[in-house]
């Protein structure tokens, strides 16, 4: 799949239909995924439909534009995280929308060198990342950092982020962050018909990656090799993935005060707020991450162009790599209620909720050190290996009524719902990271209603025919829903604010590992056929099934396969979901 596209710094391109490069193959592969795999059996509630109506851009008359990141040039072991230089939107882009709004419907990313090449994963690893396109109406400034919606907050930090120009601007900036990480390539980032993220009098790219530099340089094919790795690695032997991914604390770090100090970045404070229960059972599970004195690795160990390795590693110290990132954004024109015809699309507003709230990682510690001795959270498979599981439960209402924010000022949360009653739900992406996760799960406490569920498929490592395959590196399908009956899919689960929600994780602990995110970020839908970029897209669609609720804590759902033997650090199991408001 070659890209042909001018490698512009700081510029975008422009199409009218998809790319060669990124076209939608003439053919879909589907997969039955009517099997459940875990205990409970067959779900024949469950089934798969070809989503060809949402994904196939160009049938639905949808342009596109291409943006590339600034140039990223990174040494082994390197984490870069930072908010980089502003790029302008295409020209013509621009000009189309001075004085109207655009709406965005899909979205799509790789990582290219000077040749246009895709870099896997396990050489370049996008830990996460955060996007935004601002317009006329907003500039980037310098504000607090917040745990409910930023990574690596600690007492005093501030993070470029967009500011309205006035209390009045609408539709003045968006943020994409939904499915991101290793998993973002694969997974699809897209809205049923009518539903969009508007912006009006766009300008401006805005992207703060987090990228940690795994290229073993004396590895020249694209098959994995692990390079060095410090002491406190906790990837097993032959892993295909480098341990420096789970940003394990270095002899570089020491705890001083309160404090992480590092000899790259100095004194950080320590700043991870993990809830009681029911809000989290990181601390009633005795979870690592909440505690400085047995905090292992995570992002507080990792900030921008800290290294992740001990002070006596130091190979190939003048061997940089360089790439950039690059985005499509796929887009119609946005149409105002006019003469009683409704408006063109309904923005979609961001929610979002972390099962680990609010540490924003946690740690899966070894199965056979925690079995026993952490409240449930560890249990054991039939064939001898072990899950970690954790769990949240808040209201709807919280994942968009924070106190310092407005839905209509500021992209990275929903604000004040005003006198609306709820949500409609129409996209869910889980984050969950590759290698531990085996599952995520969405429920609803007061109906038993399971609105998503989300198992990842992972890489084989045939990267000849999918250059996107990294092997071990998971793809982690969506929930979409609609109510528009063309396009075959779930109707919208109606969510009003004071609705009990409630989030299960769960990973292989077999082997320890360091910070995991276990996020939600709402749409929703789940099979399995081919795309264009993001070669393979997996959908599980979910009917609607009411279910039983497990106990609380929940007891494990194992898979019936094998598990895949990792542990990890900094875990991340979050929830980022859009939805509309109804009143």
């Amino acid at each position: 799949l070659g890209l042909i596209f001018s490698w512009t710094i700081g510029g975008g391109g422009r199409g009218s239909e998809v790319s060669r490069g990124w076209e939608v193959p003439a053919h879909y592969h589907i997969h039955d995924n009517r099997e459940r795999v875990d205990d409970r059996g067959p779900d024949p509630q469950i089934a798969c439909t070809p989503w060809i109506q949402v994904t196939d851009y160009a049938s639905r008359s949808m342009n596109y534009f291409d943006v590339w990141s600034p140039e990223i040039s990174t040494r082994y072991g390197e984490v870069f995280w930072t908010m980089m230089d502003p790029v302008a939107l295409p020209p013509d882009v621009v000009e189309q929308f001075k004085d109207g709004t655009i709406a965005i419907t899909g979205y799509e990313m790789d990582q290219l060198d000077g040749d246009g090449n895709s870099i896997p994963y396990n050489r370049a690893y996008n830990h996460h990342y955060m996007a935004y396109i601002v317009g006329e109406g907003a500039d980037m400034a310098m504000v607090d950092c917040h745990a409910s919606h930023d990574h690596g907050c600690y007492e005093g930090k501030k993070v470029l982020r967009p500011v309205p120009k006035s209390e009045n601007e609408q539709f003045s900036n968006t943020f994409f962050s939904e499915g991101n990480g290793g998993e973002s390539r694969k997974s699809f980032h897209g809205y049923p018909n009518g539903y969009a993220q508007l912006i009006s009098s766009p300008k401006e790219f805005h992207l703060e990656p987090m990228q940690i530099d795994t290229w073993n340089r004396d590895n020249p094919s694209l098959e994995f090799v692990a390079g060095p790795e410090p002491a406190a690695s906790q990837a097993p032997p032959g892993a295909s993935y480098s341990g420096i991914l789970e940003c394990p604390c270095t002899d570089r770090i020491s705890k001083v005060n309160g404090s992480i100090c590092s000899d790259d970045f100095g004194c950080l404070p320590f700043n991870l707020a993990c809830l009681e229960e029911p809000g989290s059972t990181l601390i009633s599970n005795g979870n690592k991450i909440c505690n400085l004195d047995t905090y292992n690795g995570g992002q507080q160990c990792c900030p921008h162009q800290s290294i992740l390795l001990d002070r006596d590693q130091n190979p190939w110290p003048d061997v940089k790599q360089t790439y950039r990132l690059k985005f499509r954004f796929y887009y119609q024109a946005y149409v105002p209620t006019a003469d009683r015809v409704s408006a063109s699309h309904q923005d979609l507003r961001r929610l979002y909720w972390q099962t680990e709230a609010w540490a924003g990682e946690y740690d899966i510690p070894p199965g056979a050190e925690s079995y026993g001795h952490d409240d449930g959270a560890t249990a054991m498979t039939d064939d001898g290996q072990y899950t970690y599981t954790i769990t949240s439960e808040w209201t709807a209402g919280e994942m968009i009524d924070l106190d310092d924010c407005d839905w209509r000022n500021t992209s990275a949360c929903s604000g004040q719902y005003k006198d609306s009653e709820g949500v409609y739900m129409v996209y869910a992406g889980g984050h969950c990271h590759a290698p531990n996760c085996v599952s995520i799960e969405l429920w609803n406490q007061d109906t038993g209603e399971l609105y998503c569920r989300q198992l990842p498929m992972f890489g084989k490592g045939d990267i000849t025919n999918d250059k996107f395959d990294d092997k071990g590196y998971a793809t982690l399908p969506p929930c979409v829903w609609s109510d528009d009956a063309s396009e075959d899919l779930p109707t919208r689960p109606r969510v009003p604010f004071d609705a009990k929600l409630y989030s299960v994780a769960v990973q292989n602990s077999t082997y320890g590992s360091v910070p995991k995110l276990s996020l939600f970020f709402d749409f929703i839908e789940l099979c399995y056929f081919k795309d264009r970029i993001s070669s393979t897209i997996y959908h599980t669609h979910l009917t609607g099934a009411s279910l039983t609720l497990p106990s609380h804590p929940p007891t494990p759902r194992h898979p019936v396969v094998s598990l895949r033997r990792y542990s990890h650090t900094g875990q991340m199991a979050s929830w980022q979901m859009r939805g509309a408001l109804y009143y």
